[in-house]
């Protein structure tokens, strides 16, 4: 007889116990959080989810960093911050503990200051250009003149700019002998000009900061803050970028230092289930919306990354009306217009990417369970007749890992993170409600990965004045469902994704012109101008031969096992959600809105024939062409109906 050694049969077991291990278990899973919180170099950004207040809802505020000598002119370099008081040039380390001003030389009659890799820009009352090296002692040289209107300069990328309070901005290359100076437009009143790579910032006497790309051809100004009476009521008179971050002289003689307004709990959130060769990401990432071509791309990258179906990949907003501008309202006031590229195509981006790959990294042997709960966080906003049309289900999946005794949690709730509190939480980045329950549950099970996906919330609002008590109302069912006997969910995983093209009638030339002419007659009404923006959307749709006939609605169906989880897109009012769970009344059917694209409201024929802000006024704030048709409902539901996913 043949004896195998001992330690052949060791490695044997070795590889084998892991083997039966995973073949114990139907379902592999792995969840993961990244967080999407804006980087500090983004300076100031504006929060989405709200037309009002007119003037917008900053993140920028100000923390006191020390008194200094008063200023007449500021601007920094890798050495620090560089100030002229009483015709003198002084330097500061904003990064000591207590800044002081140390004097590095003469201000050769400055009204101006520039800074950039080791060189200092100033500008005199004659108009003149001069440069200085800023090692040691300060010597100027002349090297070329301005427009004498000019009162501000700022260096960024080997040009020099120039403004003035005229609303004139001039710009001139720096290696040219002469400079050649090139007009546009600037905002008027310009009191403090700065730059950043390739950014350009200006304060006005009124206190509002403005910022553009000059590197792009077309320079379009773009509001960034201003003194809101909450968050920022210091008067700024100086401003200027230092290692990314921008510094204020205010005029009391302190020295600012400018930081994002954030509780710091953004994130894109993954959940991956597989089953046999079949894999499934559910996401959930704190912004107000994202539209169908930003995702779209998401999913492009994932697949190439990962090989998962863009049809296997659901994401889920939790539409926070408190988290970075992430889609074109092309009604609303500009900021809400165009979403910081650089938050939106790295920060979303990178953050949704590497939150699936964490999850994918993570997968592990796992048993999955379902559980029901119910809450009464939100009621119905526009349909006062029909309170029973809530959704107050909170549904929990549990996922149980035995390979290390950990768990991971899902729970879906209907109702809109927004609040009537004024004050400083309409300028502060925050998951709101969604996030305080995610941390809760967290906290108080002991775990670190939870998912909260949004349900059909478009008609429901919070009952309570507050995210600390939604949040806690929200946690503490979540909790007690995980604490009561749930159902093990079996079977196999698989996925769809379909479009349902439902049928408008845009309005003709001539009812929109006629709109437009009306709201044209009431300048400084918010609700006036989104309606002029939405006519020359429109009106630009017929001029390009681009209306449309049909807009789409995704619905995105998971089966996993005896689980099934289908997402709508766009803002999912509450008759969907029951009108899915009662397709498969003996499933465990859970329903979510706001999944992959949210392009407008999805309102039933109730909100519709009542004209209310679902059903009509809505599509003018996101600029739809037209209504959805009476029927939109029956349509959508006789569709699923006949797919059965």
């Amino acid at each position: 007889m043949k004896i195998i050694p001992y330690k052949l049969i060791y490695i044997v077991c070795l590889i084998l116990i892991p083997v039966k291990l995973s073949s114990q278990y139907e379902y592999q899973a792995g969840a993961s959080q990244v967080s999407i919180e804006p980087d500090q170099t983004l300076l100031s950004l504006h929060l989405g989810g709200y037309g009002a207040p007119r003037d917008g809802r900053f993140t920028l505020e100000w923390t006191e960093k020390g008194s200094i000598p008063s200023a007449d002119a500021m601007a920094a370099t890798e050495n620090g911050i560089f100030i002229i008081s009483n015709k003198e040039l002084f330097r500061i380390n904003p990064d000591a503990e207590r800044p002081e001003a140390e004097k590095a030389g003469n201000a050769e009659n400055l009204i101006a200051l520039a800074g950039i890799k080791g060189k200092l820009y100033g500008l005199n009352s004659k108009g003149e250009i001069l440069e200085s090296a800023n090692k040691g002692t300060i010597k100027w040289k002349k090297i070329g003149n301005s427009d004498k209107s000019v009162t501000q300069i700022a260096v960024a990328d080997g040009i020099l700019y120039a403004s003035g309070p005229d609303g004139i901005l001039l710009k001139a290359n720096l290696s040219d002998k002469s400079f050649d100076w090139k007009k546009s437009e600037a905002p008027a009143g310009i009191i403090s000009l700065t730059a950043n790579e390739d950014r350009l910032y200006a304060l006005t006497g009124e206190g509002v900061i403005y910022k553009c790309e000059p590197s792009r051809n077309n320079i379009n100004w773009l509001k960034m803050a201003y003194r809101n009476g909450e968050t920022i009521t210091e008067d700024i008179a100086h401003i200027t970028i230092l290692n990314g971050r921008i510094y204020g002289i205010g005029k009391d003689n302190i020295l600012y230092l400018g930081e994002q307004r954030t509780e710091g709990n953004l994130t894109s959130r993954a959940l991956a289930i597989k089953n046999g060769n079949n894999t499934v990401v559910i996401i959930n990432i704190d912004v107000c919306g994202l539209d169908d071509e930003f995702t779209g791309l998401i999913k492009e990258e994932i697949q190439r990354k990962t090989g998962i179906q863009g049809k296997a990949v659901f994401i889920n907003s939790s539409h926070t009306h408190f988290a970075p501008v992430s889609q074109n309202w092309l009604t609303w006031q500009e900021p809400n217009q165009r979403p910081d590229s650089i938050y939106l195509n790295k920060t979303l981006r990178n953050g949704l990417i590497q939150s699936v790959e964490k999850a994918l990294a993570a997968l592990q042997p796992a048993d999955i369970y379902f559980g029901r709960g119910k809450t009464d966080i939100g009621y119905n906003r526009s349909l006062k007749d029909h309170p029973e049309l809530y959704d107050s289900a909170v549904d929990v999946i549990k996922v149980v890992y035995p390979s290390n005794k950990s768990e991971s949690y899902l729970f879906i709730a209907a109702c809109h993170p927004v609040f009537a509190t004024a004050g400083t939480l309409h300028y502060t980045i925050s998951a709101n409600y969604p996030g305080v329950a995610r941390h809760l549950v967290e906290r108080r099970t002991g775990t670190s990965n939870s998912l909260f996906l949004q349900g059909t919330a478009g008609d429901i609002n919070p009952r309570d004045n507050g995210e600390n008590i939604s949040g806690e109302k929200l946690a503490s069912e979540v909790i007690a469902v995980l604490k009561r006997p749930m159902e093990k969910i079996t079977g196999p995983v698989s996925f769809f994704l379909d479009t349902i093209n439902i049928p408008i009638k845009p309005w003709t030339k001539e009812e929109i012109v006629s709109y437009k002419q009306v709201n044209e007659e009431k300048p400084g009404d918010i609700y006036a101008e989104k309606n002029v923006k939405w006519s020359n959307l429109m009106l630009k749709y017929y001029q390009d031969g681009t209306m449309p006939s049909t807009l789409p609605v995704y619905v995105q169906t998971f089966n996993i096992g005896s689980w099934k989880l289908v997402g709508f897109s766009r803002e999912t009012t509450t008759e969907y959600g029951f009108g899915v769970k009662n397709m498969w009344p003996d499933k465990l059917v859970s329903v979510a809105g706001y999944t992959n694209d949210v392009s407008s409201y999805l309102p039933t024929r109730k909100h519709i024939e009542l004209n209310n802000y679902e059903g009509l006024d809505s599509f003018f704030w996101y600029g739809s062409p037209a209504v959805f048709p009476l029927d939109v409902y029956e349509i959508i539901i006789d569709d699923i109906k006949k797919n059965s996913r």
